[in-house]
């Protein structure tokens, strides 16, 4: 994973998660105002994206979340919902699209 690389979900983007309105629960609807182009996501994508949305910023921050939800569920804790490349190449393909902002804090 991307060490000291920060996600937060761009300012040009609207999402709506569906459970709010009575809508389906573990789902989001979301869209890049820029480009329209509109997104669901499900399941993890529809976890990481509400992490992302509680301030969870990084890969390595999401995935302990992801374990800890997951141990809580009474599946094996040391085995992660999103393998760590996969969940890398999920943040890398959310920011080239422009639902997220990539960042390194300056020290």
């Amino acid at each position: 994973m991307k060490d000291g690389v920060h996600y937060a979900i761009g300012p040009d983007v609207a999402w709506i998660q569906a459970s709010d309105h009575g809508g389906t629960p573990h789902l989001v609807w979301a869209a890049q105002l820029e480009t329209t182009v509109q997104y669901e996501f499900t399941d993890t994508a529809w976890l990481v994206w509400m992490l992302l949305s509680d301030g969870i910023s990084t890969a390595a921050d999401i995935q302990l979340e992801l374990q800890r939800i997951h141990a809580e569920l009474g599946d094996e804790a040391a085995r992660p919902l999103f393998p760590d490349a996969a969940l890398q190449g999920f943040l890398d393909a959310l920011s080239r699209d422009g639902l997220l902002r990539a960042s390194r804090p300056e020290i």
